[in-house]
């Protein structure tokens, strides 16, 4: 006899692997797709300088999930081994952390190639020797997820060296290495101004959610999930107004919206619940957020007022005002 909780922890793990698809993700494998024809274009001695893809949005949209199931689910971008019995790595995927500095980059990809490093090489070795070594493992597609990191601070010297070493990739002798960069709206400081990026790049925007225009999306997202955790809708949550409420209680991000709709409809299960309700919604906008009840954009009255950003503004610390100083009495 199978356990209810274990059942009910299976369908759980299933589903937050699952991937909910969306006309983003469509369109970013359509994308993709163009970038690699193109790539290969150019191991064949034609194609263009624009072998950069920049993908923007708002933390939240869903960009990085779509980026990453969309570049594991192609065969040809999978490492495998050459005639000579040499790894071959077409694509490589790097997370840049909030701590890393263009040196912690290079050294991070030397050693996902194999190769050795240390921070005691000059920087400007390390992306020569970075640029070899990319070549000789056959690496065409390189991918960095949350590129902003790198700015350090935003300073216009800290964004054109960042942008000298992008460029630097896309100038490797007999390799034309493709780079895709995603990452939050700080990124596009890169395809600003200057245009020696832009003219480079090709841009893809992850935009957020609207509501009334995006209600039929988003219905569909409801949907699906309810209908792959065996969940009926209750039907105010079909109506105009609890859509928008959706919207705005997510700030329009798919991302989080599917995340939103997925625990809404595992605390329905967890209650035995045959239909995920407006109550199930409530309860998890109230646990993610903790915003007073009133405050709930699931249920307030006013929730086209409100502010996702401001929920905990209760609790920020009032300004002290500074005491004043009494004047002595003149004898």
């Amino acid at each position: 006899m199978i356990d209810k909780s274990e059942e009910l922890r299976a369908l759980r793990v299933r589903e937050s692997n699952r991937i909910v698809s969306t006309p983003l993700t469509k369109h970013l494998r359509v994308r993709i797709e163009e970038f690699w024809e193109h790539a290969k274009d150019c191991l064949a001695g034609g194609g263009s300088r624009r072998r950069t893809l920049a993908i923007i949005g708002e933390s939240g949209t869903g960009k990085s999930t779509a980026v990453k199931h969309v570049l594991n689910s192609f065969d040809e971008f999978k490492p495998y081994k050459n005639e000579h019995n040499e790894t071959i790595i077409p694509m490589l995927s790097i997370e840049v952390e909030y701590t890393n500095t263009p040196k912690d980059l290079a050294i991070r990809i030397l050693r996902k190639v194999g190769a050795d490093a240390d921070y005691s090489s000059n920087e400007t070795a390390l992306y020569e020797e970075l640029k070899n070594q990319l070549r000789a493992s056959g690496t065409i597609f390189l991918h960095l997820d949350e590129a902003q990191h790198l700015k350090k601070g935003g300073s216009s010297k800290a964004v054109m060296g960042l942008k000298d070493r992008f460029k630097s990739f896309l100038v490797i002798e007999n390799w034309p290495l493709h780079l895709i960069l995603s990452g939050v709206e700080d990124l596009s400081e890169l395809f600003t101004g200057d245009q020696q990026m832009p003219n480079r790049s090709n841009v893809m925007r992850f935009d957020t959610l609207s509501a009334p225009a995006d209600n039929k999306l988003v219905l569909d997202i409801l949907t699906d999930i309810a209908s792959c955790c065996s969940l009926q809708i209750d039907k105010a949550l079909m109506t105009t107004d609890f859509l928008g409420r959706l919207v705005k209680a997510t700030g329009g991000g798919i991302g989080t919206l599917i995340e939103m709709v997925r625990a809404a409809c595992f605390k329905a299960l967890s209650k035995g619940h045959s239909a995920v309700t407006a109550r199930d919604f409530e309860f998890v906008y109230s646990r993610n957020s903790g915003s007073l009840p009133a405050d709930n954009i699931i249920t307030a009255a006013a929730w086209v007022d409100l502010d996702r950003s401001n929920a905990l503004i209760d609790l920020v610390p009032k300004p002290v005002e500074p005491k004043r100083s009494r004047k002595k009495a003149s004898k």
